[in-house]
């Protein structure tokens, strides 16, 4: 609506007598306008406001009212501003908050839906997805319990006793897809046990997400040519199966269907059925033929591989696959490729010179890969959504021109740089004189380069990764010059190196940004690797002459090794961050030189913190101990603070909140209050056993900083709002679980008992 409606709807004569005097009036009128306008939004908006799938999320609740439904806990519960939003006016935003798993919207449109369909399995499963978010799989156990059959009345040929020659079979022994007969198990579900009883259900849930890397460059072992890690830093981790629904709703999901690790025995049989077919397939469960053309679409798959040779393409057709056990490289028989899926191995056998489909092997100039890796949240660099993380391309606050663009792809297409270091020097030379820009990062192949920037006075500068892709930094970042006024932000990248400061910056931002936290390839094992490094420095200087005095570092959302920043820096901020160094080494700071005022939130660390001030740490694990120089500055509130920590003021943390807890309930018990040797005793007990338990300490696994299924319930349950500590508070993964259960009250029928069911 124009703001001069109104005003136009007067008579001529009265506007002409309103110019004359200054327009007053048309002012008075634009302002009724004004109002006019949001009352007519608001109005338009009522009638999508009558549907569950359109309604504005304050209206519901009152549509789930008229049909019966309990509010579940949803994102309008999720209390607090949008702190990174504040802190970063310059990104396209307009929301930072994560979203969150919990679906309420998808839970009231399908009330009724879930009515009909009461009680049936797959709606069960339909509805565990929908209100967690997570993939779901439910299991009657009743019907694969072991019994004596009649042979005339009730047999059942699809339960049966273990048939050990059949290795895939086996293989899903104690999970979600066992078909095997089982005995009578009586305890009380549980997570590890009491299963298989008459009255039991399982919903079985994939907590970790499967996220797609596409194009990205395999790494070459440095000690058999014929081998490559798909990943492309070199560690050994399982590949994932991307998630997808199943192709009936009115059928059960199967194991190609949910988001977790290959299983080599399924991977082999796959491929084994694939190669015993004529024509053999381009796509099986598992793997898919990549197209010729990278820009046309193939068939979808978990993992695809193309090999390069002389700036050739050559797609490995199913055909030439196998299912290989690479915990050693050895060469596949000549013209196949054997992948290892468990440890994300490929190995190249010869080629075969009279056979056009083999005519590339082992001597490949590089392979590329598009695989699913896994991984608990959208933390640090990922090929997932970010676009509300990526800095705007108008003119920001306090500024006439828009942003430079110069936009980096490995290929070169449309005329984009090549590398990184080409886009610096243009960025640095005579046409553009360093003036602000983005350097953006089309793709997810790796860039082996070592960067040096020096900044311009006064601006800025961001390397940033486009939203869904995964580029790699293969080597150091470093920050040159004197320039106290000037800005970097790395966004949306994995950098296997160090980011250091070696002279003076003013701001430093790392944004969904991963800084490996090892020297190279991390290692033979899943858990094994070498020391952790040091992934991000900072010059001190030495007095009177010291170096990074305004230095302002913002983490969000990202993954370091250790930070080693002088105490005199301004401050350091983290959001939603999980800082990881070697069991029982210096994560932030250390005894020598402290690090600068922290403040965190909902950030993970593994490993001590040394700071002069801990401003703020807010629902935060802290796994080693903490020393704070100054305790009368700052608070630490709803999280985990070893004993002997020196920290300020604390409010609800652990252990000393359970403490205190079991003080109180001896003192009931007694009806004295505890005597020193009792509270020594008291807290030494509960120190030995409240202490954070992750499913794996080692960077680059899918489970890494993740919190154990069987980890106190205080620290799963500990944040303000009941969600767990540290980095993925933002999950939610409490209250997902708590609106399931809500939920199964509702639709499950009578006498069963369900219980929730972790995989990853």
């Amino acid at each position: 609506m124009s703001e001069k409606r109104l005003f136009d709807l007067l008579p001529a004569i009265h506007r002409e007598r309103d110019a004359e005097t200054g327009r007053p009036l048309e002012r008075l009128l634009g302002i009724v306008d004004a109002q006019a306008s949001i009352i007519e939004a608001d109005i338009a908006r009522l009638y999508d406001d009558l549907f569950a799938e359109t309604a504005s999320p304050w209206v519901l609740p009152y549509i789930g009212d008229l049909v019966g439904n309990v509010p579940l806990f949803g994102a309008e519960e999720v209390a607090g501003s949008d702190t990174a939003m504040e802190r970063f006016a310059d990104l396209r935003g307009p929301r930072l908050v994560p979203e969150v798993g919990v679906r309420r919207r998808a839970d009231v449109a399908k009330t009724i839906y879930y009515r009909r369909r009461k009680g049936m399995p797959p709606m069960l499963e339909e509805l565990a997805r929908d209100v967690t978010g997570w993939a779901a799989h439910l299991v009657e156990f009743f019907q694969i319990l072991g019994w004596t059959q009649m042979v005339r009345n009730h047999l059942r040929p699809e339960v049966t006793l273990p048939d050990l020659r059949r290795v895939e079979a086996c293989d899903r022994v104690q999970g979600p897809f066992d078909r095997f007969a089982h005995s009578v198990d009586v305890r009380p579900i549980g997570p590890l046990d009491g299963w298989h009883s008459i009255r039991t259900v399982g919903f079985f849930v994939w907590r970790l997400g499967a996220f797609e890397l596409a194009g990205a460059d395999a790494r070459q072992d440095p000690a058999d040519g014929f081998g490559w890690h798909v990943s492309p830093t070199g560690h050994a981790a399982p590949l994932f199966a991307g998630w997808r629904r199943e192709g009936d709703e009115a059928g059960m999901t199967e194991e190609a269907h949910v988001p977790g690790p290959i299983r080599k025995a399924a991977f082999f049989e796959d491929l084994k059925a694939a190669h015993g077919q004529s024509p053999v397939p381009d796509a099986t469960l598992w793997y898919a033929t990549p197209p010729a053309d990278p820009t046309t679409a193939g068939p979808q798959g978990s993992l695809s591989i193309t090999l390069l040779k002389s700036g050739q393409r050559w797609p490995v057709p199913t055909a030439r696959v196998l299912c290989a056990d690479l915990r050693a490289f050895r060469q596949p028989p000549d013209g196949f490729v054997g992948v290892d899926v468990a440890l994300g191995r490929i190995a190249l056998g010869r080629k075969l010179a009279s056979d056009p489909l083999a005519a590339i092997g082992d001597d490949a100039d590089g392979v590329l890969t598009s695989h699913h890796y896994g991984f608990a949240a959208a933390l640090g660099g990922g090929p997932y959504e970010r676009r509300a993380w990526t800095i705007r391309r108008d003119p920001l606050a306090g500024e006439t021109a828009a942003p430079l663009v110069l936009r980096v792809r490995k290929d070169g297409e449309g005329g984009a740089f090549t590398t990184l270091a080409a886009a610096l020097a243009d960025w640095a030379g005579p046409v553009h004189l360093k003036r602000n820009a983005i350097i953006a990062v089309e793709d997810s192949r790796t860039y082996a380069e070592n960067l040096a920037i020096e900044p311009e006075d006064g601006g800025w500068l961001a390397i940033e990764a486009a939203s869904g892709t995964r580029p790699l930094v293969l080597g150091d970042i470093t920050v040159t010059g004197s320039h106290d006024d000037a800005a970097l932000t790395l966004s949306g990248l994995w950098v296997e190196g160090r980011v250091e400061i070696a002279g003076s910056l003013g701001h430093l931002r790392l944004l969904h940004t991963t800084l490996v936290p090892g020297p190279t390839v991390l290692g033979t094992g899943p858990e094994s690797g070498p020391a952790i490094q040091a992934s991000l420095v900072v010059a001190g200087g030495a007095a009177p002459d010291l170096l990074n005095e305004t230095l302002t570092l913002d983490l969000a959302f990202s993954v370091t090794g250790p930070l080693r920043v002088p105490r005199h820096a301004r401050a350091l901020r983290l959001l939603d961050c999980i800082i990881v160094a070697d069991l029982d080494d210096d994560a932030i700071g250390s005894a020598a030189e402290p690090g600068p005022p922290t403040a965190m939130e909902r950030c993970t660390v593994l490993g001590r913190t040394t700071v002069h001030a801990l401003l703020l740490a807010s629902e935060s694990i802290l796994e080693g101990k903490v020393t704070s120089s100054r305790r009368q500055l700052g608070c630490a509130r709803f999280s985990y603070l070893p004993p002997g920590s020196r920290t300020p003021r604390r409010y609800r943390c652990q252990p000393d909140l359970e403490i205190e807890v079991e003080l109180e309930a001896l003192a009931k018990l007694t009806g004295t209050a505890p005597g020193d040797v009792e509270r020594q005793a008291v807290a030494e007990r509960v120190q030995h056993w409240l202490v954070p338990a992750w499913t794996s300490r080692r960077w680059g696994q899918p489970g890494f900083a993740q919190l154990h299924a069987h980890c106190p319930k205080m620290i799963r349950e500990g944040a303000e709002d009941g969600s767990e500590m540290g980095a993925f508070a933002h999950l939610k993964e409490p209250q997902r679980a708590a609106n399931l259960r809500q939920r199964l009250g509702e639709y499950l029928p009578f006498g069963l008992d369900a219980g929730i069911l972790p995989v990853t």
